[in-house]
């Protein structure tokens, strides 16, 4: 079909840029002459030509302006960049006097084509127009069709079969069943994310195979965002998703084929036959078998156990009878398995409560279920014959970690207790479980102390706080602080560091607590110098940390990796400790010195002369007094002695002394003429959050 012939029965319009109007009513002539229905429109100038553009529509631009034809094309494709009106409009030249190069210039400016000859005139204007309408009808399809991708989504939202959309294997949108299915929350935690991913065993490479056909059918193993493998019949076909190509899936959940008897044996020993859910033996098992691959170190593998229970039983009994109260068991029960979906396996437990083991959901995620089942409890309302009963439920549930206990029995009792819990506040409350740390075991103490403290390293609720130690002697180029650690409960209040380094200790939490330690002091320190400061930072350390050979090869590496100036980081070790360790800390003072880190003695004078013998095995620059010896130092004169002695040996070794809990100006007077050189206490400054100190007030 010629241009001719596809614009033949089409009415168009032509704006004709040049001098004469006279022309462009010839040109319209010839046209209409042809049997074209063409409306020709003229401009005499740009000005014109931006006036006419906005008061009639046009299919095609006709430039014949002479000598100034390519500024006037340059000036119209300016425009075009910022008027609608003229998206996908063709620009045709009139230039029968230039030679190739004006004709490729024309081209390079935008022109859809350029006539160089009168003959030319007819056949090329109808290339543009059947062009122009083109790609009018094109644009006018492609609106139709996003309305109709529009009206498909929305009928996908709201399908109850699963349905998602594929680009190169990456999930780009999935509608709430699928996302059910596979126990996703949201369609953010799947966007982007391969397929492949989730497929188990061989069926990966059978899917990675399948995903490059089209309009195919196939079932694979695929691995749900709770931590279970379920069998899923993958029905694929070419779709488009926000005019891209890609392709779009249907997915059904493969029930179990019970045909066999061996099989019927199997599927009902793990089933409750009333609901058709799991029993609670069969939830029992898996329970242990999830706690052992958390405690194995399977980074992928997390866990939380929920309980949801009827608290009205008796009630809804008396309105409906025991038929009926069983019937509203099956039917509830599989209102919660489909909330559920692929986040985990549900169990009927006692008679009127189900039990629901989940995988991949931390504390949160796991709290937002409970209140989300008990919502569902809530909206629902079980008919059974004329009379209607509503559910009142109550949720309780713990998260599995490395520290739950291994006996799926005790773990379903805690679960059990914080239900009751709940319960006792009311209908539709959930309450996480958490001992009573005055009434529970010594073991649930430590699992609850160990929660807590890595609960709170994961979440930063860890901190540093500065004390200065002031010198005596006019040392102002250095800034020199003690760093103590503080840690915050969920409810932002602070606990004792007493109370949680102790169970630190006894749960082998400290060695994380010395490292988080060690880095927020070496960042200080760099953040410091970087400001041109010289902060330097005392800290201490576990004896499980001077103990552990790996501890100074991970101190070493980041020191390396920090590289301080100058000695900036001192670790303090009590002499009562050092003694049994002498070797290793010499090795480690050793590769902390070139580094800028050194190791300084604690708790002078307190026990004979014990620590100056260590010296001679461990010999340091700085030595502190034990702090027992400042306890109303200003009245206590054996103190003072002892602490005169202590500065007068280490003057002899030539060693720095620093003095700790100098409380009031009394002991700070009775300091000063000894030749401490450094001072600390809460009479100088209690420990700041920031390091902030007016040194030169002293």
């Amino acid at each position: 079909m010629t241009p001719v012939e596809t614009v033949e029965n089409t009415p168009f319009s032509i704006l004709h840029i040049i001098g004469s109007v006279n022309d462009s009513i010839s040109l319209r002539g010839e046209l209409r002459n042809a049997g074209l229905q063409a409306s020709v429109h003229n401009a005499a100038d740009f000005d014109a030509a931006r006036h006419e553009i906005t008061r009639n529509p046009v299919d095609i631009i006709y430039i014949e302006y002479g000598a100034n034809a390519l500024e006037m094309l340059t000036a119209l494709r300016e425009l075009a960049a910022r008027e609608p009106a003229l998206a996908g409009v063709p620009v045709v030249v009139y230039d029968d006097i230039g030679g190739v190069e004006e004709v490729e210039a024309f081209l390079e400016a935008g022109a859809f084509s350029v006539i160089n000859h009168e003959s030319l005139v007819e056949p090329l204007l109808m290339r543009a127009v059947a062009f122009a309408l083109l790609y009018e009808d094109r644009e006018r399809k492609a609106a139709q069709l996003a309305k109709s991708e529009l009206r498909c989504q929305k009928l996908i939202d709201g399908s109850s079969e699963a349905v998602a959309y594929l680009q190169d294997g990456l999930h780009i949108y999935a509608n709430q069943t699928y996302l059910d299915l596979l126990g996703f929350d949201s369609l953010d935690e799947l966007l982007e994310e391969p397929i492949l991913d989730l497929a188990a065993g061989d069926s990966a490479q059978r899917l990675k195979a399948f995903l490059k056909t089209e309009d195919a059918e196939e079932t694979f193993t695929l691995k749900t965002n709770g931590g279970h493998d379920i069998e899923v019949r993958i029905h694929s076909t070419a779709a488009s998703f926000d005019g891209e190509p890609c392709l779009q899936v249907f997915a059904t959940q493969v029930k179990e084929d019970v045909a066999d008897i061996s099989e019927q044996l199997e599927y009902f020993a793990r089933r409750d036959l009333l609901t058709g859910l799991y029993n609670r033996n069969y939830l029992f098992e898996q329970i242990e078998a999830r706690r052992g691959k958390i405690v194995n170190g399977d980074e992928e593998e997390t866990g939380a156990l929920l309980l949801l229970e009827i608290l009205n039983h008796d009630e809804i009994k008396r309105h409906v009878g025991t038929t009926g109260m069983d019937n509203l068991l099956t039917e509830f029960g599989k209102k919660v398995e489909g909330r559920v979906g692929g986040q985990g396996l549900v169990a009927r437990h006692g008679a009127f409560s189900f039990l629901i083991l989940l995988g991949r959901l931390d504390r949160h995620r796991t709290a937002e279920l409970a209140d989300a089942l008990n919502e569902l409890a809530h909206e629902y309302v079980h008919t059974q014959g004329t009379t209607s009963v509503t559910v009142a439920t109550s949720a309780g549930y713990l998260v599995l970690d490395e520290n739950s206990p291994p006996n799926a029995a005790e773990l379903v009792d805690r679960v059990e207790r914080a239900s009751n819990r709940a319960a006792r506040e009311g209908s539709y409350q959930s309450r996480r479980y958490e001992p009573d740390l005055k009434s529970a075991s010594e073991r649930e103490q430590d699992e609850a102390w160990s929660r807590k403290i890595k609960t709170a390293l994961r979440e930063s609720r860890f901190s540093l706080v500065f004390q200065p130690i002031v010198s005596l002697t006019g040392d102002r180029e250095i800034s020199r602080y003690e760093v103590f650690v503080r840690m915050l409960d969920e409810d932002g209040s602070l606990i004792s560091p007493a109370e949680f380094l102790s169970q630190a200790e006894r749960g082998e939490l400290i060695k994380s607590i010395d490292r988080w330690v060690v880095l927020s002091a070496v960042k200080q320190i760099h953040t410091g110098v970087k400001n041109g400061e010289k902060p330097k930072l005392y800290i201490r350390i576990s004896d499980a940390s001077l103990h552990d050979p790996e501890f100074t090869k991970w101190l070493t590496q980041r020191l390396q990796m920090t590289r301080l100036p100058e000695t900036l980081l001192a670790i303090q070790v009590s002499v009562d400790k050092a003694g049994h360790a002498l070797r290793h800390l010499a090795d480690m003072q050793q590769a902390l010195h070139p580094l800028g880190g050194e190791l300084i003695l604690d708790g002078f004078g307190g026990s004979g002369d014990d620590g100056f013998r260590i010296l001679d095995h461990l010999p340091v620059s700085t030595i502190k007094i034990a702090r027992p010896l400042l306890e109303n130092f200003a009245q206590e004169s054996a103190n003072q002695e002892r602490v005169g002695e202590v500065v007068k040996h280490a003057k002899e070794g030539d060693m720095a002394v620093i003095v700790p809990n100098v409380e009031n100006a009394a002991s700070l007077q009775i300091l000063w003429p000894m030749g401490v050189d450094f001072v600390q206490g809460d009479f100088i400054q209690a420990p700041q959050e920031s390091l902030e100190f007016d040194f030169a007030q002293f």
